[in-house]
């Protein structure tokens, strides 16, 4: 009996120091998860940003129909890119604000006016990888009427921190722009809304969508 109790012992003892070790593990990948995660800052790297002249034009692509011809010529967009990488496996979300400035004289005046557009678009879901892409879409109709962009710049946000800004410009600007109440608050500047698109409410929702993250 006094055998039996003692190899009892021994049992639930060595059940105890498993169990400790296990929880000891348990902590310690704990702690390694907390030490590996990455700053805002850290957890994207922008490639190239594309927000002025030719490379930023794009036509709207044509989708093959049942629907008889009709359609007007496909026109030219002006399209901002982003192309950036990503660290963590995965990301929630990251959040980019679009601004766009397009310039054209007055015909009474030959002053300058300008017309501001601005987007703001939240990605979620972004798995690790290189070359992802965020965009903005600027109708055809704003640069026939309000004339060609002359800069566009984009604000990347990871959990509330700003960790990028980008810009380029065809026209002398102040540094940082889009916030610069010179620029902003000027009489020759309007904010139009409705012009700057994301992706799922251009013409390219629809072309190669598992390319892209989803957009909330």
């Amino acid at each position: 009996m006094r055998k039996g109790m003692k190899m009892l012992k021994r049992t639930f003892g060595s059940v105890a120091v498993a169990l400790f070790l296990l929880a000891g593990a348990d902590q310690a990948i704990s702690q390694s998860n907390v030490e590996k995660k990455l700053l805002p800052e850290e957890q994207i790297r922008v490639r190239r940003f594309v927000g002025i002249g030719p490379r930023a034009l794009a036509t709207t692509p044509i989708y093959q129909t049942s629907i008889g011809a009709g359609a007007k010529r496909a026109q030219d967009w002006h399209v901002v890119t982003v192309n950036y990488d990503s660290a963590p496996e995965w990301m929630n979300d990251l959040l980019v604000e679009f601004h766009v400035l397009t310039m054209i004289p007055d015909p009474e005046t030959r002053k300058n006016l300008y017309s501001l557009y601005k987007k703001t678009v939240r990605y979620v879901d972004i798995e690790r990888g290189k070359d992802h892409r965020a965009m903005a879409f600027l109708r055809p109709a704003a640069i026939n009427r309000y004339g060609k962009v002359v800069a566009s710049a984009a604000v990347l946000t990871v959990e509330g921190k700003v960790v990028d800004e980008q810009s380029e410009t065809a026209v002398d600007l102040p540094e940082f722009w889009w916030r610069n109440p010179l620029v902003i608050d000027s009489p020759a500047l309007t904010v139009r809304e409705g012009y700057l698109l994301n992706r799922t409410e251009s013409p390219w929702a629809l072309v190669n969508p598992d390319d892209y993250e989803v957009i909330k």
